[in-house]
């Protein structure tokens, strides 16, 4: 849309342009059929209205570039102010020398007023192409250029206008009676005329890669600026219709350079701010964060939708009230912000501080308060404080997350605690003296801070007891569960060897004291020392395994029986098996061989591979460790389940 409006301005103008063209050579061919009703007898007044126009254009730019230069600080325009001032000084001069005019300093003068003419349209092409032939400059501090340039315009045209009075004898002869023009004010138009197509095609430049319209306006007023002194080149003073249309040019010349300079200093930078103020509207009203603009007396100015939301107030209700009937005075006795405080906070800001406030309270409209941090800083135009902006955000997620994580941080405290606990629980060998004809390694490890698998082993005078257990699911209930089957294991060893009475026992106690959804499988065995045999007996857990060193076959030890706690009652039976000097038992949970993302059997099968690649000449718990590696890496490093591993070898 934009673009399509940028070409219809093109071609509106551009027609006009080439109209007023045709026109040109039109009237070169004939001109009194052009404007029959013209008798020449007006030719003074029109000139002087078509002088005025340009003199106050003239004057117009100079006071704009004046007015503007503070606030852009652009030197461009303010050397086209200044040459505009010369502009206007020397066009003024010019109409008052012009024969027909009354006298001013002395009497009028053709070739003096021609002479003012040649000086303001060379001053004007040569200060254009100067101007536009070179990149705008920014200056960092305004100082005093604009009274330096302005200065400088005002001699340097005070300057000419002395030249021209003191010194017209000596100047060339630009008209001669009788015979009109000469040819020495011929060529300064066209050398006038060269200059101005000069600048024109810097102009063009820029507005090939900007396309603005105010660019537009300004080669346009070049193109007037062209035919204005083509005519007036070709115009040999015997007709004043030649003269008069090389006004009507200059005139629109003049009109087309001042839409085009107050587009580009007024119009357009006023689009522009409106344009960067709703940006920033848009951007403030996006975030996640209240702003408030203050004056300098800390009244509200404005807010955006989000501070009106957090606060329940609406602008309309909130307008020039003083943010601080809002703040509540956090570890004060009084809620009130006295003006003493006001002072004090506000102090700081007037030297360019900003203020952090990392915790305090709004008061919303309803009467509760708001949580908050918030930032103050000062806006400062020339040192004085002249507003201050207030940026805040709701505190209160982050404060529940502050909760949160101190609850979390408690609950993990006491979790490692009943972890430590858990594990003083579980036997160490280190501590343990082991019978002579046995070797035991073990190692538990929990997939959570808590585990549901245990262990236990306990040496009689002639045989050896080992228990593995898996408690159904996982975290605090597992683990608590776990805790009180071992104490009930412990304390009821004594009751016989046969491990299916162990069993059973135990298979009341979880029946009758936990939840019906929780159950726990169960491998226990007993090693007598005299006849060398292993009785076991399983609650549904995983099948032990027989490690044969002579033959280094693998053999399942397995039985008959549920898990515990799911029958009040369940015959569980033992079995029992000869061990060989170095024979290994092995003994492990599901979370060892058990993989939920694989199709691969959860039996045996898979830690009796891992066996034939261990060296078994080392000791029980080397053995474990160098079990547990391969079980980490058949895992892929990820445990998503306890592990256990216990293993007992014959010497």
């Amino acid at each position: 849309m934009i673009l399509k409006n940028v070409y219809r301005f093109e071609r509106v103008h551009l027609s006009l342009a080439a109209f007023s063209l045709c026109f040109f050579f039109l009237h070169r061919v004939g001109y009194e059929q052009l404007m029959p009703f013209y008798d020449g007898t007006s030719y003074v007044s029109i000139h002087l209205i078509l002088e005025f126009i340009s003199i106050v254009v003239s004057f117009s730019i100079a006071i704009q570039g004046w007015m503007i230069f503070p606030h852009t600080l652009s030197m461009q325009r303010l050397w086209l102010a200044a040459l505009f001032f010369s502009v206007g000084i020397l066009d003024w001069f010019h109409t008052l020398t012009y024969p027909g005019m009354p006298p001013f300093l002395t009497q009028p003068s053709f070739h003096e007023s021609v002479w003012f003419w040649i000086l303001a349209r060379s001053t004007e092409a040569l200060g254009l192409l100067f101007i536009f032939s070179r990149p705008d400059e920014v200056i960092e501090q305004p100082s005093d250029h604009r009274l330096h340039a302005f200065f400088f315009s005002f001699v340097y045209t005070v300057a000419m206008i002395v030249v021209v009075y003191l010194y017209s004898s000596m100047l060339p002869a630009v008209v001669v009676e009788g015979k009109g023009t000469t040819l020495w004010k011929h060529g300064m138009e066209y050398a006038v005329c060269f200059i101005h197509a000069a600048t024109m095609i810097w102009i063009f430049r820029r507005y090939r890669k900007r396309r603005s319209p105010a660019l537009l306006y300004l080669l346009l007023a070049l193109f007037f600026f062209i035919l204005c002194e083509c005519q007036l080149a070709m115009d040999v003073g015997v007709n004043d219709l030649y003269a008069l249309w090389a006004h009507i040019y200059k005139a629109v010349g003049f009109l087309y350079f001042m839409r085009g300079i107050y587009l580009e200093n007024i119009e357009q930078p006023y689009i522009e701010l409106k344009q960067h103020e709703q940006q920033l509207e848009m951007m403030t009203n996006a975030l996640g964060e209240g702003v408030i603009m203050l004056n300098r007396e800390g009244r509200i100015v404005w807010m955006n939708p989000e501070a009106e939301r957090l606060l329940g107030w609406s602008f309309a209700e909130a307008r020039n009230k003083p943010l601080f009937e809002f703040i509540y005075r956090v570890g004060s006795t009084s809620d009130v912000w006295s003006r003493k405080d006001l002072i004090r906070l506000i102090k700081p800001l007037k030297n360019g501080e900003v203020i952090r406030v990392d915790e305090e309270e709004f008061c919303r409209k309803d009467g509760t308060y708001l949580p908050v941090s918030y930032t103050l800083a000062p806006v400062l135009e020339n040192g004085t404080l002249t507003s201050m902006v207030v940026v805040f955000r709701d505190m209160t997620e982050k404060k529940e997350k502050e909760r949160l994580e101190r609850e979390r941080q408690q609950l993990d405290l006491e979790l490692s605690l009943a972890a430590n606990m858990q594990r003083s629980l579980l036997q160490d060998l280190k501590e343990m003296k082991l019978p002579s004809y046995v070797d035991v390694g073990v190692l538990s490890v929990p997939a959570r801070i808590l585990s549901g698998d245990f262990y236990h082993f306990s040496a009689h005078q002639t045989s050896f007891s080992v228990g593995i257990a898996d408690v159904s699911g996982k975290g605090i209930p597992a683990a608590m569960l776990m805790t009180l089957m071992k104490f009930i294991l412990d304390r009821t060893l004594h009751y016989g060897t046969q491990p299916h009475i162990y069993l059973d026992l135990l298979n009341r106690f979880v029946y009758d004291y936990t939840e019906a959804s929780m159950f726990v499988t169960m491998f226990v065995g007993n090693y007598n020392e005299k006849n060398h045999t292993f009785s076991y007996a399983s609650a549904g857990h995983e099948p032990g395994l027989l490690y044969r060193a002579e033959t280094h076959e693998c053999v399942p030890l397995a039985t008959e029986g549920c898990a515990l706690g799911l029958f009040p009652q369940f015959a569980f039976e033992t079995k029992s098996v000869r061990l060989e000097s170095g024979d290994i038992i092995l003994l492990y949970t599901d979370g060892v061989t058990e993989r939920r993302d694989s199709e691969t059997g959860d039996d045996f099968s898979v830690l009796a591979e891992m066996m034939k690649k261990i060296d078994t000449t080392k000791s029980a718990q080397e053995i474990i460790h160098d079990l547990y590696e391969q079980v980490k890496a058949y895992h892929q490093y990820e445990i998503k389940d306890d592990q256990t591993l216990l293993l007992l070898r014959r010497k």
